[in-house]
């Protein structure tokens, strides 16, 4: 059984095929060949099939609503060796130009063609619309809006953003009144004992929910609402921000974009654990969105928070009572997150 190239490219119209005499079903046949006895053969029985099949075959160029060309050309089938030629056929409207398919079929010898060749001009002319001329030119212009890339998603003005996040937040000990750097103790003990203390890492989930607005082309500003749960001791306690972001979109690809921004966070609750804790955390982050509807996007965000020294210093009171000194143990605090989420959009820019 002989094996069939296809390059389909259907691009406006469904399968319209019930009438029969219409002025625009008229079709002009034309071709090339290497071999000048192809192009006689082609020509000759297209002709006779576009009659068998109820189309008015025009002689004038200009005349016809479409135009059936195909080209005969030397071909290599390489799991088919016997495979020697195939033809490529095309068929276009002929007031826009517009290409409504194209496709190949490979053969061996001319003499195969017989039994293919209604099918060939069949899987082409097909596709000729019982419309009238007006109606087809309409379809080809929404086939081309359909063919223009749908950016809307990625140009709103505002974008409602909500989240589901993990950030990651680490507790460097600092060694500022620390038996070795490393320690809470007694001063008054005899026997020298002493607790020792490390770093704390410490995962827990979180969200964010806010609104971004997207004030040119290249440049976004959001605002939002943050909350992890728990702390370092009580795993009950919700830690609540408010942040803002200014963002960057790089829309570089049709359903992609980056967008790198920095961002400040201000902490609207503080654990009783901290004895003191910074005013304000900057960093900055990723965002990675796709396409997700004609109004909105699927992000992926990654992110890096840490507080200055100048934003106040990360100090948990001491729980150890046996070792009360020193009353406060001093941190550097930074947090590494991810999130996942959705972003919808109102109002094109």
């Amino acid at each position: 059984m002989k094996k069939a190239l296809f390059l389909v490219l259907f691009l406006a119209f469904a399968v319209f095929s019930y009438a029969v005499d219409l002025p625009n079903r008229s079709v002009f046949i034309e071709g090339t060949a290497s071999v000048p006895a192809h192009r006689t053969f082609f020509l000759d029985n297209f002709r006779m099939e576009a009659g068998a099949l109820g189309f008015n075959v025009a002689n004038n160029r200009n005349e016809a609503g479409f135009i059936y060309s195909f080209n005969v050309q030397n071909f290599t089938d390489d799991y088919d060796p016997s495979i020697r030629f195939i033809i490529l056929v095309t068929l276009v409207h002929r007031e826009s130009g517009m290409e409504m398919v194209s496709f190949g079929w490979p053969f061996a010898e001319l003499d195969d063609m017989y039994e293919h060749n209604q099918f060939v001009f069949y899987k082409a002319a097909v596709l000729i619309p019982s419309l009238s001329d007006d109606e087809i030119n309409e379809l080809i212009e929404l086939a081309a809006q359909a063919a223009t890339p749908d950016f809307r998603w990625r140009n709103k003005w505002i974008y409602l953003r909500a989240s589901f996040d993990y950030p990651i937040t680490f507790y460097q000990l600092l060694p500022e009144g620390l038996l070795g750097g490393a320690a809470v103790y007694d001063p008054s003990d005899k026997d020298k004992l002493f607790q020792k203390l490390d770093h704390i890492v410490y995962p827990m989930p979180g969200g964010t929910v806010g609104l971004e607005f997207q004030l040119l082309d290249f440049l976004s500003l959001e605002f939002n609402f943050q909350f992890t749960m728990g702390d370092t001791r009580d795993n009950m306690f919700f830690n609540m921000a408010a942040g803002a972001e200014l963002k960057f979109p790089l829309k570089m690809f049709n359903n992609f974009i980056v967008q790198p921004y920095g961002t400040f966070v201000y902490p609207l609750s503080v654990s009783p654990i901290f004895l003191e804790f910074p005013e304000f955390f900057i960093g900055g982050g990723l965002q990675f969105a796709v396409k997700g509807g004609s109004s909105g996007a699927f992000f992926v965000d990654v992110n890096y928070l840490m507080a200055l020294d100048s934003f106040g210093q990360t100090i948990m009171n001491n729980p150890w009572k046996d070792f009360p000194t020193p009353a406060g143990i001093q941190y550097n605090r930074f947090v590494i997150g991810i999130g996942v989420g959705y972003k919808l959009g109102f109002l094109d820019r």
